[in-house]
């Protein structure tokens, strides 16, 4: 039999384990190439304690090129389209050839979705992150608000967890009684898929600590000032740092092949919620590109240990095809880390997948959890995860 050629789009979490697994499980005349504009990649999910001077970029980073090590072709290029028909991908690199495709290119930010946000602040990638903690550091007094945009947005315990650090910091720094902390959300409270004990163990949490909070309340607009936010409630706040959340939507490289049919009417790629495929013979999509529903209609969340978990699925199915062995269904298992503060982490955990409605919960913060986050990014910049 002929190699066969498999190509990856995207190096972050689904990417990488797509690659990893298909690489170990096939043979040496097939090949594995991952595709990314970038060699570095960095882990936002550790941008909640960068934002409070609890890490440093380089530690939550890894490179893309020591994949070589593990038999995979990385290619350092921009995507510019797909010919599915023709089964190539042209890149700035060249064009590659493929019999199967894995699209892992991830969600962007249409800052312009919300009127100011661009100028305002986030922490929604390394740029950002870095700036708000600059602002966060000079801080002495006045009141800080994380708006969300909309759902779905990448690690919903995100917000959450940037407010409770904050408050910590602010604490440590003895500064907490002059300033204020409100999050507002689209949703009807916290990281609404844990359910309704965990929203109002998080309600509970924000209030001990003095945070206010929003729900039903996307950010709308941000004053061009950056010093006052409405919410689509009506509502709205004068502030000294306003934060977004940014509106998220599908990778454009997707977005200019949507007349292929692989956009779902929620603006994100349709796929097979067991095998990931899309309705392309041999092309899959995961991460934050997908959308795979749930039992209650919601999509799987957009975090990085589903993307993995995803990742992993489409390997091993790429690899069954190839080597005529047993595929397997992805398990839809997984879990978020929800710091309350860089010492104690909680944990919304459980099977998303399962019938009738997710089974899931959030386990009770800890030190455990917090070594556990620790671990996590350990393993993530060593490509365990």
């Amino acid at each position: 039999m002929a190699g066969k050629k498999v190509v990856v789009i995207g190096g972050g979490f689904g990417g990488a384990a797509a690659a990893i697994k298909a690489r170990a499980s096939l043979d040496a005349e097939h090949i594995v190439t991952l595709v990314d504009r970038n060699r570095k990649t960095f882990l936002c999910g550790m941008n909640p304690l960068l934002i409070v001077g609890q890490r440093e970029v380089e530690r939550s980073s890894r490179s893309l090129g020591v994949l070589a090590n593990r038999g995979i072709n990385f290619l350092q290029a921009e995507v510019s389209s797909i010919d599915y028909a023709g089964k190539t991908v042209d890149t700035s690199g060249g064009t590659l050839e493929y019999d199967y495709l894995v699209i892992a290119a991830g969600a962007e930010y249409d800052w312009d979705h919300v009127p100011g946000s661009a100028e305002a602040y986030s922490f929604y990638n390394i740029d950002t992150a870095r700036r708000l903690r600059r602002r966060l550091s000079r801080i002495k007094k006045g009141r800080i608000a994380i708006g969300v945009a909309s759902v779905p947005y990448k690690c919903p315990p995100a917000p959450y967890e940037a407010a409770m650090y904050m408050d910590w910091w602010f604490r440590e720094r003895g500064i907490r009684a002059d300033i204020e902390i409100e999050v507002a959300t689209p949703e009807p409270g916290p990281v609404p898929v844990a359910g309704p004990d965990a929203m109002s163990l998080i309600r509970r949490a924000l209030d001990r600590k003095g945070i206010e909070l929003k729900t039903e309340a996307p950010v709308t607009e941000v004053a061009a000032d950056g010093r006052a936010v409405q919410y689509g409630n009506g509502d709205s706040s004068d502030v000294d740092v306003a934060v977004t959340i940014p509106h998220h939507v599908v990778a454009g490289l997707v977005r200019g092949v949507s007349n292929t049919g692989l956009i779902g009417e929620g603006g994100w790629v349709k796929v097979d919620p067991k095998t990931l495929e899309t309705n392309e013979a041999g092309v899959y999509a995961i991460g934050d590109v997908n959308a795979v529903p749930m039992a209650n209609g919601r999509g799987v969340p957009k975090a990085g240990v589903f993307a993995s978990a995803e990742g992993e699925t489409v390997g091993q199915n790429i690899a069954a095809a190839i080597n005529g062995t047993e595929a397997m269904d992805f398990p839809g298992e997984g879990y978020c880390f929800l710091g309350f503060n860089p010492n104690v982490t909680a944990l919304v955990t459980g099977r998303f997948m399962a019938e009738g409605k997710p089974d899931v919960r959030l386990t009770s913060p800890s030190a455990r959890g917090a070594r556990k986050k620790e671990r996590f990014e350990r393993d993530w910049k060593r490509f365990r995860v």
